[in-house]
């Protein structure tokens, strides 16, 4: 199925954010990425900042587990295919220190995993602590530059250490 101009807009802004970070990125670079012209993040979203709402819930999507994914499946695609998200997405927390709406916008993404886990069997409280921990297991793979087999082979236990079967 091919993409919407907005999803396309989306996606170059998430990858272009991933291997940039905030300090180039901007909707015309995103726009360029993406074939399309000039004004048409603008149309679609307003302004960046609207933009970037955007790209919080897209990435919320995008990070949510596909069908049939497993967690370790779903962290592993994280480090791989979609590695640039992943990066995007610690660039947005690192925003999200000075701009609250940001931060409502990804807590809520992160809400969203948790209930992901629950829906597998998980109490409620120990989802929180196992998303809390993957996220530190992820960035910590980001940041040394762990490749995603190595960092997913831990996912497995520490979700173990939680799941009541």
């Amino acid at each position: 199925m091919e993409k919407t101009t907005r999803e396309r807009l989306l996606d170059a802004g998430l990858i272009l954010l991933g291997r940039q970070g905030f300090r180039t990125w901007s909707t015309r670079a995103a726009e360029d990425l993406a074939g399309m012209p000039h004004g048409s993040a603008r149309h679609h979203f307003i302004n960046q900042r609207g933009m970037i709402g955007a790209m919080v819930q897209h990435l919320v999507e995008l990070d949510l587990p596909r069908e049939g994914e497993t967690p370790t499946d779903q962290i592993r695609r994280w480090l791989s295919t979609d590695a640039e998200c992943t990066r995007a997405r610690y660039e947005l927390v690192a925003a999200s220190m000075h701009d609250d709406d940001l931060a409502a916008d990804l807590v809520l993404g992160r809400d969203r995993f948790v209930e992901s886990l629950v829906g597998l069997g998980m109490d409620s409280t120990d989802a929180r602590e196992v998303v809390s921990a993957l996220d530190g297991h992820v960035l910590d793979a980001v940041l040394r530059r762990r490749d995603a087999a190595t960092a997913a082979a831990d996912v497995d236990r520490i979700i173990g250490r939680f799941f009541k079967h």
